[in-house]
């Protein structure tokens, strides 16, 4: 009895012994854990902080917001100088970013949005200071950039995730910048036009009919239609030049610069153009994806698409805004409207989504729902 007795008490002092090493090696893992969480949020946090996500930049941000809001609606006749004079900033520190980025993504700016707003920018310095040019150039000049911001520019604000007001992050801002501002712009120019040639007679005439199609007695780049054609094939042909000669091989194998068009493809274009067109594999798809050595039928789709985006968008946003104040408002508002909302996503993945994935991450395994004796889970 006393031998069972015994062998009983040392059973009992084993699985307490073990119970006490499982409690400890719990205890370790997860102080573990928890300090792989707060080494993770402080991380999180200081790359916020060094994209300018503090009190300054927001309020610098919600402010800016708040000026543009007062000249488009009490001074639109000194919209395009607020325009100019914020470009100048944006621009600069947008290439000083893109050229830090890893890989370096200067060659983002050779994309259809950024060069028609260098070219806005170079045009009302030519306005500004070139007393001489003939009414037709500024006809032509006019015509094209009102298509070009009020269609695909405006179509862009429209459907591109990263064009967000999030406030803090100049980034994010100037991608806001350079697609809803020239629609903003040609609003003030289309609908005030009377009170900015009154402001700026030396500069604005804007006294000649706007035409949206061509029609008898007025050649095709006299026409909105025409005029943004015109321009806009004169950006694509040199691209298209540009990246079958050298953009297409710059990113291959993990190189040293980018493009947009291989940035797009990684983003999801690749598997789409290749189970969609071409029946490609998935693994196929991914391969290129991850090596940037995209196949030169999928450029051609690329480019094709981008011409049928900018057509589309002529037609379908261009078109009413040049025939009517309302219509053209009430896109702004939708635009405006987008923008706040994917702001707002982001802000409130910020606060709430990102910290909770963190933690879930680093408790991942305890977190796996065990399985009951019936068989089914418990969450």
């Amino acid at each position: 009895m006393d031998m069972k007795g015994t062998n009983g008490l040392e059973d009992g002092e084993d699985v307490d012994s073990q119970a006490q090493s499982i409690r400890e090696a719990y205890r370790k893992g997860t102080s573990a854990a928890i300090r792989n969480v707060i080494d993770e949020i402080d991380r999180q946090a200081k790359k916020r902080v060094e994209s300018g996500f503090n009190e300054i930049s927001f309020t610098l941000g919600v402010s800016n917001c708040f000026l543009i809001i007062v000249f488009f609606c009490n001074y639109p006749e000194h919209f395009w100088l607020l325009y100019f004079i914020q470009g100048l900033y944006f621009f600069p520190v947008k290439f000083m970013e893109l050229m830090r980025k890893v890989p370096n993504q200067v060659f983002y700016l050779l994309d259809f949005c950024w060069i028609m707003n260098f070219l806005g920018i170079i045009s009302l310095v030519i306005l500004m200071f070139s007393r001489g040019i003939s009414r037709y150039v500024h006809k032509v000049l006019f015509h094209a950039a009102f298509g070009i911001a009020c269609g695909p520019l405006l179509g862009s604000t429209m459907s591109l995730p990263f064009v967000s007001l999030i406030f803090h992050d100049v980034s994010s801002m100037t991608s806001v910048f350079i697609h809803i501002f020239p629609p903003l712009l040609f609003y003030c120019m289309r609908w005030n036009a009377d009170d900015v040639k009154d402001s700026w007679p030396n500069t604005f005439l804007l006294d000649y009919e706007v035409n949206f199609f061509p029609k008898p007695g007025l050649s095709f780049e006299e026409t909105v239609f025409g005029s943004t054609i015109i321009f806009y094939f004169l950006w694509f042909v040199p691209y298209t030049a540009w990246q079958l000669v050298v953009g297409l091989n710059l990113p291959k194998n993990e190189g040293k610069y980018d493009t947009v068009f291989h940035s797009n493809m990684r983003d999801g274009a690749c598997g789409m153009m290749g189970k969609t067109l071409w029946n490609r594999s998935s693994a196929d798809s991914l391969k290129q994806s991850k090596t940037n050595d995209f196949e030169f039928r999928d450029f051609v789709a690329y480019m094709t698409i981008h011409v049928i985006a900018f057509l589309t968008s002529l037609l379908i946003l261009a078109y009413p805004c040049s025939l009517s104040r309302y219509a053209h408002g009430t896109l702004l508002s939708i635009c405006a409207v987008i923008c706040v909302w994917r702001g707002s996503k982001r802000y409130t993945y910020y606060s709430t989504k990102m910290y909770s994935q963190l933690i879930r991450k680093q408790f991942s395994d305890d977190l796996i729902p065990q399985e009951d004796e019936g068989g089914s889970k418990e969450s």
